[in-house]
């Protein structure tokens, strides 16, 4: 009977360590191969590098993200054989050789192509071209560049609506592609997605999202941008190195250049934008941090000629105030804001999609809806 007992109890012991070695396996593979994505999600939650100093530079650990790649890789090929029955159209690009450097002085000015669209053109300021020209006389003061004024946003049948951005754009978005669907026959494209923005494009990227977008939907015609919230923060730009601190120089360039993306997609598409700006938060830190996104997000939208607005206006906040209502035309306090001092009630997203639908002309379309 002792025997029997032990006996038992042995194989239930090795038993047991046969089922938690094949755990600690199973762990440590699972994680051989998703270290990217684990990485990404730790930068993006805890906003500091995540990579193991150890592991991270062993080429056999690596190896775990390699395969991954190589079978998404893979993955991607044969959906994409099994999909297109067409090859790719091919897209000419200009040769390195091509490519003129205008100066960063140059004003920008609108030449219309069509009657409807404008393009804009670098023109070289009077002192340069006295220079190249080797006038010796003295050069005449360079002309006031007045205010380029962005085109006005027009829609007509078959145009479609690009919505981007992250939980704030998820909340107005519906409200803007109801409105959209119901009274002109308008279909949007809706890709807001939360937690998203520009700052960690390992986590989701938008300027490619937007590029791929607009190569696959020739129809959209206006693109909609909002977001803000998940980008104050310190900002990776590659792997092993460190973090660029928020607001300093090098992460303004970068943040602008992710910008810059966007709205170059936009113009090599024909695809006007409406950028809204996000509104006061209510932690100041937050606040004082969508407040300076904000100034870079409408000096380079106005740069690309392409339309701005912010949600302070649209909630009636004024400076650096904030408040969760807002009184309406009856004199009447409704909530516009949730708990959270970030996002909107449903007032409040009506309030951001109306502001937005009122910068949009539909001629020759008939309202078929309220």
């Amino acid at each position: 009977m002792q025997v029997s007992s032990a006996s038992k109890l042995f194989e239930t012991q090795v038993g047991a360590a046969r089922v938690l070695y094949a755990i600690v396996v199973t762990t440590l593979l699972l994680f051989w191969f998703n270290q990217d994505s684990i990485r990404l999600y730790c930068e993006q939650k805890y906003h500091q590098g995540c990579e193991l100093p150890l592991l991270g530079q062993s080429s056999a650990w690596r190896m775990g993200s390699n395969l991954t790649q190589a079978m998404g890789n893979a993955r991607d090929s044969v959906i994409e054989s099994l999909t297109q029955s067409d090859p790719p159209a091919m897209v000419a690009q200009a040769p390195a050789s091509e490519t003129m450097t205008m100066p960063a002085s140059a004003p920008v000015v609108p030449v219309k192509l069509d009657g409807k669209h404008a393009a804009p053109v670098h023109v070289a300021p009077v002192h340069e071209v006295a220079k190249s020209a080797k006038v010796a006389a003295t050069p005449l003061p360079a002309p006031i560049p007045q205010p380029i004024q962005p085109m006005p946003v027009t829609l007509s049948a078959g145009d479609e609506v690009f919505l981007v951005g992250d939980s704030l754009m998820q909340g107005v978005a519906p409200h803007l592609a109801n409105t959209l669907h119901k009274r002109y026959q308008i279909k949007s494209v809706n890709l807001s997605k939360q937690s998203t923005g520009l700052a960690y494009p390992g986590f989701f990227n938008w300027p490619q999202t937007v590029a791929n977008t607009l190569q696959s939907q020739p129809n959209i015609r206006l693109m909609v941008v909002f977001l803000g919230p998940n980008d104050p923060w310190d900002m990776p730009v590659a792997k092993g190195k460190p973090f660029l601190r928020f607001k300093t120089a090098e992460w303004e360039e970068q943040y602008r250049q992710r910008i810059d993306s966007i709205l170059e997609q936009a113009r090599a598409h024909d695809v006007q934008v409406i950028w809204v700006g996000p509104p006061n938060m209510q932690k100041t830190k937050l606040s004082s941090a969508m407040a300076y996104l904000s100034t870079l997000y409408e000096t380079q939208t106005k740069r690309y000629q392409q339309h701005y607005v912010s949600a302070n206006g649209v909630l009636g906040y004024k400076a650096d105030e904030f408040s969760y209502t807002l009184q309406d035309d009856q004199g009447k306090r409704v909530k516009t804001r949730v708990d959270d001092g970030i996002h909107f009630t449903p007032t409040g997203q009506k309030l951001i999609a109306q502001q937005v639908l009122s910068m949009i002309t539909f001629p020759g379309l008939t309202v078929t809806g309220h």
